[in-house]
């Protein structure tokens, strides 16, 4: 997935701190999901916190991380599954799912969101289990 994502060039100098702009890039469809990386995710793990955007339109997503997952709804809504226990978010709300969960995310309608994974320090992989239109799963 990360390879087909577009992503903001890091633009970091370790010699001049300050600021870092990370330019807006689109979403861009992955063999699944609408998404970008805002930050990309080291595939031998992070110790900074790691930034995409991402969406969902009639779909649902279904995966499992090795490190704490934080979904920042920008619009819409999305309804987040864990353990049998659902929440709906709002545009402005905020879902976290545990490390080591299994998070069923999906949008009747859409949301898009602003993924935040904290750290990954050794670079275990996501598990998609699923993804998919939410007609073809026979959810609402």
């Amino acid at each position: 997935m990360a390879d087909l994502m577009t992503h903001a060039e890091d633009t970091r100098d370790p010699a001049r701190p300050g600021p870092t702009l990370y330019p807006r890039t689109p979403l861009r469809p992955t063999p699944d999901v609408m998404a970008r990386w805002i930050t990309r995710p080291a595939p031998e793990g992070w110790t900074e916190p790691v930034l995409m955007e991402w969406a969902l339109t009639g779909e649902y997503w279904l995966d499992e991380h090795a490190h704490t997952e934080y979904a920042y709804v920008l619009e819409g809504c999305l309804h987040v599954e864990v353990d049998g226990v659902t929440v709906v978010a709002q545009a402005g709300d905020t879902v976290c799912v545990p490390a080591g969960r299994v998070g069923r995310y999906y949008a009747p309608e859409h949301a898009r969101m602003l993924g935040v994974y904290g750290p990954n320090t050794d670079g275990r992989p996501v598990r998609l289990l699923g993804f998919g239109k939410l007609e073809e799963e026979g959810s609402r």
